[in-house]
């Protein structure tokens, strides 16, 4: 009956961290179609824009459909490439810096307003591009662990350990940023490592042993 019990439980451990781990793996290959259809949408409406801009008007062809949705969708991405979209900005005549220049959001709508430059255009280009390139080196560690077991008793075992932090947080102690701080700290990742990798070798030795063996072990080892 124990050992039927620990099968069982490691069983749902690798279970629910092959859940968490394929999940993990989709949202990031759904991130890199996103922001390459992003780039392929602004790419084209800024080909179009440029191909028959007027210096003198400082405006070309505008494409009002492509326009209307990467304005839609440009919180989405700028939230999304986070750091990779940000630079310190000196606007065209001026004498001043902007720090932190969220470079996507700023941009698209210079386009309306006949004030974007080609300097704009490559930024965006290249944030996107930066972005959608560090996805792609980070999905080839999720597509890893998506063929490792012990990656996936170790993140299973991860969220059951959280489920306490969750209680805390779903009665409001502590914020959902705290909750979320703990579990990306390099302490509690160390911690919950090694406490899933004794609980998966004891409950290997229990099930090749025998629960009773493996008991009086323990014993001996703690000296009682």
């Amino acid at each position: 009956m124990i050992t039927t019990l620990i099968i069982f439980s490691i069983l749902t451990v690798i279970v629910i961290g092959f859940v968490l781990v394929y999940n993990r793996h989709s949202r990031v290959i759904k991130k890199i179609e996103f922001a390459g259809e992003y780039r392929n949408k602004f790419v084209e409406f800024a080909n179009k824009y440029f191909k028959t801009y007027d210096r003198w008007s400082r405006s070309g062809d505008f494409d009002g459909e492509l326009y209307v949705w990467l304005t839609m969708n440009v919180s989405k991405i700028q939230s999304y490439v986070g750091s990779f979209g940000e630079m310190t900005y000196k606007p065209a005549f001026q004498n001043y810096m902007i720090n932190n220049y969220q470079i996507i959001i700023n941009t698209i709508p210079k386009f309306r307003e006949g004030q974007v430059e080609n300097f704009d255009v490559g930024a965006v280009d290249d944030c996107l591009l930066r972005y959608i390139g560090h996805l792609e080196e980070y999905s080839k560690d999720t597509r890893k662990n998506l063929r490792n077991p012990i990656v996936w008793f170790r993140e299973g075992f991860k969220e059951i350990m959280s489920i306490p932090i969750f209680i805390l947080s779903w009665f409001g102690i502590i914020s959902n940023r705290t909750v979320s701080s703990i579990k990306n700290s390099l302490i509690y990742k160390v911690i919950s490592g090694l406490i899933a990798l004794v609980t998966l070798v004891s409950g290997i030795v229990t099930i090749i042993v025998g629960y009773d063996q493996t008991r009086e072990f323990i014993k001996k080892i703690i000296g009682l």
